[in-house]
């Protein structure tokens, strides 16, 4: 087995400034929504797909901001002291990447005519900006990594966490995981191709590429988040049943996201009040509101899980060498770092 990476220092607080850069652009968009909207409450009500109507006439923000929002503080607090940096700035940038991508041919297509054409440039330059520097940590994740100091033999691990290999999930939270996000993203594909044949290719494909289908300017097209939704959970599924050092972020990240959209799917569902009359409804209906429940419930879950403390694998031991103070090997203090014992008084 090669030696384990952790990130540079300037890599890590590289990543968290531009994770921070992204959160400013997603709060800055849905700081304009508000104040756009009749009532705040619009916004929300707006973001979970119920579309009431801007004062000026048109959204910008979409469901993806505030979930990211919130993941981007987290993930830029966590990165610069996180021995999985690497992890955590990989899969945020791949995500944000994949989900602000339909942005640039959407603010672009012609069908996007009587748009203000500054709002729609500001949007479409906050869209490239979002999908370069989800690209960029990407980069940074791969370029900044550097040998781990396992901290078997000296003290810098217990000055910079960071510098420690990544851990990786327990057994039981690996296990967890992998059923839990397999089963989330098998269920959302599943839909997908369920709603494919029901619609039909060409309104299908209009839903994955968003053309004419958007609710707002930087809405992702609903079957592209959809699927990039599957992509992920089933990717963090099979990083965390074989305990890769990335399953942790990728497999938190997978979790907020389906919990995000379960929550806000739920919350259309209660608000239009079908819950009181779901044995009257369509039986697709009532299965995908299962769903949704199972997605926020399972995200949910993932995140309690993984959030427990990482087990590390352990360093091997030097050769010994000859004794050194104490018996200690090769004259090294003594095992992880420990320092000699001290002989009592009168010996």
């Amino acid at each position: 087995m090669g030696q384990e990476q952790t990130l540079a220092r300037g890599a890590r607080v590289g990543g968290a400034v531009g994770l921070l850069i992204l959160a400013f652009i997603s709060l800055g968009w849905i700081i304009r929504d508000f104040t756009e909207a009749a009532e705040v409450t619009d916004v929300w009500w707006m973001w979970a797909g119920m579309g009431p109507r801007a004062d000026g006439g048109l959204w910008v923000s979409s469901l993806l901001d505030p979930i990211l929002l919130l993941a981007y503080v987290i993930t830029a607090a966590m990165t610069v002291r996180a021995s999985s940096a690497a992890g955590i700035l990989a899969s945020a940038g791949a995500l944000t990447a994949a989900l602000r991508l339909p942005s640039l041919w959407n603010l672009n297509a012609d069908w996007m005519q009587g748009v203000d054409d500054g709002l729609k440039t500001k949007a479409l330059l906050s869209a490239i900006a979002a999908v370069v520097i989800g690209l960029g940590l990407v980069v940074a994740a791969v370029a900044g990594r550097r040998p781990a100091d396992n901290g078997a033999y000296g003290y810098s691990a217990v000055a910079d966490p960071a510098a420690q290999p990544p851990g990786r999930p327990s057994h039981g939270a690996a296990i967890t995981a992998f059923l839990i996000l397999g089963a989330a993203g098998a269920l959302v594909a599943v839909w997908e191709i369920y709603w494919w044949n029901e619609r039909g290719g060409e309104v299908y494909q209009d839903l994955f590429t968003g053309e004419r289908s958007l609710v707002s300017l930087l809405a992702a097209p609903h079957a592209w988040t959809a699927w990039v939704i599957a992509v992920l959970a089933l990717v963090a599924s099979i990083a965390a049943v074989s305990r890769a050092t990335f399953a942790r972020p990728v497999g938190m990240l997978a979790g907020g996201m389906l919990t995000g959209f379960g929550v806000f799917y739920v919350s259309a569902f209660l608000k239009q009040e079908l819950l009181e009359h779901f044995s009257d409804l369509p039986t697709n209906v009532q299965l995908n509101f299962l769903t949704q429940v199972f997605c926020a419930v399972a995200g949910l879950v993932v995140l309690i899980a993984l959030a427990q403390r990482a087990q590390r694998d352990q360093q091997m031991m030097p050769p010994p060498g000859p004794p050194g103070p104490y018996g200690a090997p090769g004259g090294q203090p003594g095992p992880y770092g420990a320092p000699p014992p001290v002989p009592p008084p009168g010996w």
